[in-house]
């Protein structure tokens, strides 16, 4: 794998669209994530999205409080609803506190989890 890049494969099933997540965590590539997630939701209409990440590195404090800017130049927004898994226990904390801010700043719906099958219940409502 090239150093920087990041591979997101989306993929549409029943209810909600799976997107996994490698490669390098960085601002560049967060944009190109959640602009790529944006895009793909809007294709298929819809909105309930499952991600699945694996990063090597993540991005600085100072750009996870971008997030909320990032989001909305991406076109994230309210519809949206987000089951993140972070499998990386060394970038999990960042992911914790991106989604933090975001929560704060009424940006997005979405919850952080440590399994897929757990973000996958509350993704689509059947706890």
């Amino acid at each position: 794998m090239m150093e920087n890049t990041v591979t997101i494969t989306p993929h549409l099933q029943e209810n909600y669209l799976h997107v996994d997540v490698k490669g390098v965590g960085n601002y560049e590539n967060a944009l190109t994530l959640w602009t790529s997630v944006a895009q793909a939701c809007e294709q298929y209409q819809c909105f309930n999205v499952l991600g699945e990440q694996f990063l090597m590195d993540t991005v600085t404090t100072t750009e996870a409080f971008d997030h909320p800017a990032l989001f909305k130049k991406a076109g994230i927004n309210t519809k949206h609803r987000i089951a993140w898994v972070d499998k990386n226990p060394r970038t999990r904390e960042t992911t914790a506190f991106i989604r933090d801010v975001l929560t704060s700043r009424s940006v997005g719906y979405g919850k952080l989890f440590n399994d897929v099958d757990t973000a996958k219940r509350w993704l689509l409502g059947t706890n």
